[in-house]
């Protein structure tokens, strides 16, 4: 929900009353109107636009299905000024199943008129009344003016740390373009990509992981084409181990990651004869990527399991990535254990652009089971939409 934009300047700057402004679901009689927003929005540089369509194409509601999205849109005197998706999800909360929702994709036509500029709480204050258990993830910058309104809101926020662990030293210094900030720096990662160093560090940190890995031996990890039972048994186990995470159960995880969607490797993690965990990953070649340039990027996306069978997770999860030849691996995970197991397994911390921002009343219930907010399970695949790594 950006203010001002190239437009602005031309409009009056008295506000909108929000009270002509209404709330509604988005439905067939609204396209034209959504479409004409869509134009509006898209002349002043929109992030993104509005679907064409009512029906959303990631999470529709089907049946009594738990998950699913929702599109609404903020209307006045017939004209569209702004929108969100409210992904409606049931979390467990150190045992407890309650219902929650992400705010995804909030729009306001200030990015084209700054007289809209409380189209974007009016979207915050319909999402509470809808689901006082609120929480926007991903966000990918605390200074964006929807971080801005919501902690002046009183929202609680947390980064959810990002983590990465480089294959291939010389595509990894070529490519990165999120450390390419400047000309001085780009001429010194260039270097040290054709003098060998980062090959030569990749190569020595995988030798030392690989002699502790033959000293310790691995779970077996058997790629899935879906989730079965015994799935359902790991979310019986693990649901009252953390304060807070999504359901992770074989239902859901069949929604999210579709037997359907080639691109997602499913594995299942076995120890001792048993399923201990799963995780999901993405094995992705980049083109001209802004952090990422044209390197082949390995992801765990998600991931369930005990915590203290997490790094034996990662550890299996990162290997088959590693096998297939991708040049960087990466992940975002909240939890100490899983953090560890990332660090264990080779991983360093980068700097994270994925925010956590909670309402007043998702983070009152948090800090009576986790006073320090440290025990919550989240990662990418509890993001603010599909995900496209």
């Amino acid at each position: 929900m950006e203010n001002g934009g190239p437009a602005a300047g031309n409009r009056s700057s008295s506000q909108v009353n929000s009270e002509a402004l209404r709330v509604l679901p988005y439905t067939e009689d609204l396209v034209g109107a959504v479409t004409e927003f869509n134009e509006r929005i898209r002349r002043a540089g929109a992030p993104f636009l509005l679907p064409v369509r009512p029906a959303p194409d990631w999470l529709p509601k089907v049946g009594d299905r738990q998950i699913y999205e929702e599109i609404f849109v903020v209307v006045q005197d017939g004209f569209v000024r702004g929108a969100y998706t409210l992904k409606r999800q049931e979390f467990s909360f150190a045992g407890r199943l309650l219902p929650a929702a992400a705010c995804r994709m909030p729009i306001s036509e200030a990015i084209a008129d700054k007289r809209y500029g409380l189209v974007g709480p009016k979207i915050i204050h319909d999402a509470l009344r809808r689901m006082p258990l609120l929480y926007c993830l991903g966000i990918g910058s605390l200074d964006a003016n929807i971080s801005r309104m919501l902690r002046a809101m009183g929202w609680t926020w947390r980064v959810v740390p990002f983590f990465f662990k480089v294959l291939n030293g010389f595509r990894f210094l070529r490519n990165i373009e999120y450390l390419k900030t400047g000309l001085p720096r780009r001429l010194a990662l260039d270097a040290a990509a054709y003098s060998g160093m980062g090959w030569l560090g990749a190569r020595t940190v995988r030798l030392l992981l690989k002699a502790k890995t033959a000293r310790q031996g691995l779970p077996l990890a058997e790629e899935v084409s879906e989730f079965a039972s015994w799935t359902d048994e790991i979310w019986r186990m693990c649901r009252s181990r953390y304060s807070m995470t999504a359901v992770r159960d074989s239902e859901v995880l069949n929604i999210l990651y579709p037997a359907s969607d080639p691109r997602f490797i499913r594995l299942k993690i076995c120890a001792a004869s048993r399923a201990i965990g799963w995780a999901v990953l993405l094995d992705t070649v980049m083109s001209c990527n802004k952090y990422f340039g044209n390197m082949r990027v390995g992801s765990i996306v998600d991931c369930l399991a005990l915590p203290e069978d997490a790094p034996q997770v990662v550890a299996a999860a990162a290997n088959n990535l590693e096998h297939r030849g991708v040049d960087l691996l990466v992940s975002n995970q909240s939890h100490p254990a899983w953090c560890d197991g990332l660090k264990k397994a080779g991983f360093f911390v980068g700097p994270s652009n994925f925010f956590l921002l909670m309402s007043k009343q998702l983070s009152g219930l948090l800090s009576d089971l986790d006073p320090a907010l440290s025990n919550m399970h989240l990662n990418r695949g509890d993001g603010d939409g599909p995900i496209h790594l």
